[in-house]
């Protein structure tokens, strides 16, 4: 899908270059001589120039020659990227992905063209990739852990409040997923269209989750076939996690960028439980993981024969930061089992919460949960939890907020130490001001404790999930940040207030932060609105994912959609 647009902010360098005359930079002729604005000195062309938006920036290449060659000078362009794209990714990463003499007048004619569909919420490109759907029963290659009983309610409308996880993960540009007709996982890199293989057999094997992050692909599995009798209606199936350390390798290349490819390959593989799960909607576990540590939540239900009704609940860390080539699901006595002096140990458990402990730290779920997910840092887990007002079902709340409440509780993985806690009740005042970190993109893009690692793309989990409620009634379903860039993606949906008693279209949006030219206001934080079509391309998981160059989601037909600016 191109446009007229797109034409004139794409131009054919390799062309351009070859025309009669062309120099590469600006004109410094004597103050007498001056008769177009691309003669003027060097310091005044830019001071002129620096009025002129991205796009016109482009389109002044078309004028002639002489403005082609001032427009395209290696300096002027590279100030045009300092000026109107100095978070862009190409800045940010100019030492380390690009040559020693980057051609600034082509990315800055990319940049500008990726950033003029970005802010206006349209994409310049939509494409569509087939991949394996979750199947009913037990034999299918994908069967996610169920999200929890309980929906959103208003009147006679109803609305998803957590969503099945997606049968594909995406992270830093790569898309992981398992193909439709081939049936193999494969790594698909957005910005070169490659794709590579993930080498995980899945024959024999059904698929709960997959997750990338931290330059780490964890791939959470059962096998197919039962391993024992649970009682007299269940049986449950041993589970595992595998580990892949995913690296962009660089290799050389003519033109002025560095090209890169990816090597994934195998770290680690361990039981995440000791006995087996069932392949239910009951049993649920909830994990996360870094390059270095690995989280499960587990909640069961009390199977016991003695009347006991609590759940069963447990939080365990490991730690995977170790490679290790044994394969603890080719081993079922576990005789193989490297000993803690060898150097072949891989993951390890660092510590388990049992439920009096987590119910000590005020983390126990009991048979109205409220946990929505695990995340992790360096050193500590954190649990992420919410309410609301209109939410039905089995595990829903029996005295529910006033409105939308969320908390993150922060623990160390040793169990020691101090208790991070952060909520929000929403609760707001008579101007409507439901959450005092509304408009948080400032909060959401920059604001992390002292000692927390800056340089990654990451926020950081110690916050409450405010981002959910911020534009209370409307619910934030979900959002893709991309925090050096200072650019957000954000999808929600809402119920009216009963006084319309009608239900609102869902609303996708883009939030950019841009700096402001006075040191003591704030940085400004405009919003765009997406067309409301672009809603079923993109969340019929309820999730989405991205940067600055592109946003990913599944359509309502269970087609990755990838949306390019």
């Amino acid at each position: 899908m191109t446009t007229n647009d797109d034409t004139e902010l794409s131009l054919g360098f390799s062309d351009i270059k070859n025309h009669e005359g062309y120099e590469g930079i600006v004109n410094t002729k004597d103050n007498d001589q001056v008769k177009d604005l691309a003669d003027l000195p060097n310091d005044l062309f830019l001071l002129v120039s620096s009025y002129l938006s991205p796009q016109d920036c482009v389109l002044c290449r078309r004028v002639n020659r002489t403005w082609f060659g001032a427009f395209t000078n290696v300096h002027v362009s590279w100030n045009f990227m300092r000026w109107h794209f100095a978070r862009s990714r190409e800045m940010r990463r100019a030492a380390g992905e690009l040559s020693e003499t980057p051609d600034w007048a082509r990315i800055f004619a990319k940049v500008a063209r990726r950033y003029y569909y970005l802010r206006s919420a349209k994409p310049r490109l939509v494409e569509k990739v087939d991949v394996m759907q979750e199947t009913a029963g037990h034999n299918g290659s994908f069967k996610g852990v169920a999200p929890w009983k309980r929906w959103l309610r208003w009147n006679d409308n109803t609305a998803a409040f957590q969503h099945r996880d997606p049968t594909w993960c995406m992270d830093d540009g790569l898309l992981v997923y398992q193909e439709a007709i081939s049936e193999r996982y494969v790594a698909h890199d957005l910005e070169t269209r490659n794709r590579f293989s993930v080498p995980f057999d899945n024959s024999d094997k059904t698929v709960r989750r997959l997750r990338l992050t931290s330059g780490v692909l964890v791939i959470e599995w059962c096998e197919r076939k039962p391993y024992h009798q649970l009682n007299d209606r269940e049986v449950v199936h041993r589970h595992f996690a595998t580990a892949f350390d995913v690296r962009r390798r660089s290799s050389s290349s003519a033109s002025s960028e560095i090209q890169f490819s990816w090597d994934i390959t195998f770290r680690s593989e361990w039981k995440i439980h000791f006995l087996g799960l069932p392949l239910n909607n009951h049993d649920r576990f909830f994990t996360a993981h870094t390059s270095t540590h690995y989280a499960l939540y587990l909640w069961q239900p009390n199977r016991s024969p003695w009347g006991e009704e609590d759940p069963l609940e447990q939080l365990t860390i490991w730690d995977i930061s170790k490679p290790s080539s044994y394969r603890s699901s080719l081993d079922p006595t576990g005789a193989n089992k490297p000993t803690s002096s060898s150097g072949e140990r891989g993951p390890t458990v660092i510590h388990r919460f049992t439920w009096r402990d987590l119910e000590h730290l005020c983390l126990r779920q009991r048979h109205t949960p409220t946990l929505r997910e695990v995340l992790l840092d360096d050193a500590n887990v954190y649990i992420h939890e919410e309410e609301h007002r209109w939410l039905v079902g089995q595990h829903s709340s029996l005295s529910p907020p006033r409105h939308h409440q969320v908390r993150c509780t922060g623990i160390p993985f040793s169990g020691m130490g101090p208790r991070w806690f952060n909520e929000c009740c929403a609760d707001g005042d008579v101007h409507m001001s439901f959450c005092p970190n509304a408009g948080s993109l400032s909060r959401t893009l920059e604001n992390k404790p002292p000692g927390f690692d800056e340089t990654g793309h990451e926020t950081w989990p110690g916050w409450a999930p405010c981002w959910r409620h911020e534009e209370f009634p409307y619910l934030t379903v979900s959002d893709a940040v991309d925090a050096g860039a200072g650019v957000r993606v954000v999808a929600r949906q809402c119920f009216m207030m009963e006084a319309l008693s009608s239900f609102v279209l869902p609303k996708i949006s883009v939030q950019e932060e841009r700096h402001s030219s006075s040191e003591e206001d704030e940085d400004e934080v405009s919003e765009v609105r997406f067309a409301d079509e672009m809603w079923w391309e993109l969340l019929g998981k309820g999730k989405i994912a991205g940067d600055e160059r592109w946003i990913v989601g599944e359509d309502y037909d269970g087609k990755v959609t990838i949306v390019r600016f």
